[in-house]
């Protein structure tokens, strides 16, 4: 499994976990570090709200992610899938320098993302890096979670609204599954919360 040692001859773990909202990954990626001791965990939503100040002539990222298709025309697969890889595109350019500096400095990091683009990645990267990808096959349980996660994660962002939104982030998560397939990454199927955390964390291990 992939990692880089740091001087103490420990292998740092730099963990990606890809997922669309209300897969769990945030509750998930806080367990894992939790158990590990892994001080460093980053949310690819965090790295974007940084960009967006930064970059205001990015165009594409001053809007949300499921909002980005109405630059293209009429909302079809094909324009949901462009302007999410065009936003990922960006986020993803800071996603491989962070993952690098981790992999350089061998420290240890999660990192979760909506953004899961393995191919935006350097091969170097994704050769250091541990990744994999949690999804809910079934969209009502998926929508059921999102409506739910508000009492654990998200305090003050109520569900519904990403809920309203969930045909487009979940064509953003077949092509995600399509790159998993290609770069051979696992995934990991959320049904029972509990038993996917413990898959996952004996998985990282």
């Amino acid at each position: 499994m992939a990692g880089s040692m740091n001087l103490t001859g420990k292998r740092a773990k730099i963990i990606l976990i890809g997922g669309i909202p209300g897969v769990g990954k945030s509750s998930i990626s806080g367990y894992i570090a939790r158990e590990l001791g892994i001080d460093l965990v980053l949310s690819g939503d965090y790295l974007r709200e940084f960009v967006r100040p930064v970059c205001p002539d990015l165009e594409v990222l001053q809007v949300s992610v499921y909002d980005a298709w109405k630059a293209y025309g009429p909302e079809s697969r094909d324009t949901v899938l462009r302007g999410f890889l065009d936003q990922a595109s960006v986020i993803n350019s800071g996603t491989n320098a962070v993952l690098k500096r981790a992999i350089s400095n061998g420290e240890s990091l999660i990192l979760e993302t909506l953004y899961f683009v393995p191919s935006h990645l350097d091969e170097d990267v994704l050769s250091g890096i541990i990744p994999l990808y949690i999804y809910i096959p079934d969209r009502d349980l998926n929508a059921k979670r999102l409506n739910e996660r508000q009492q654990y994660t998200h305090f003050n962002s109520p569900g519904k609204r990403l809920a309203d939104q969930l045909d487009r982030y979940r064509i953003m998560m077949s092509y995600s599954l399509e790159e998993c397939k290609k770069f051979g990454i696992r995934t990991f199927q959320n049904l029972d919360y509990m038993k996917t955390r413990e898959q996952i964390l004996d998985y990282v291990k």
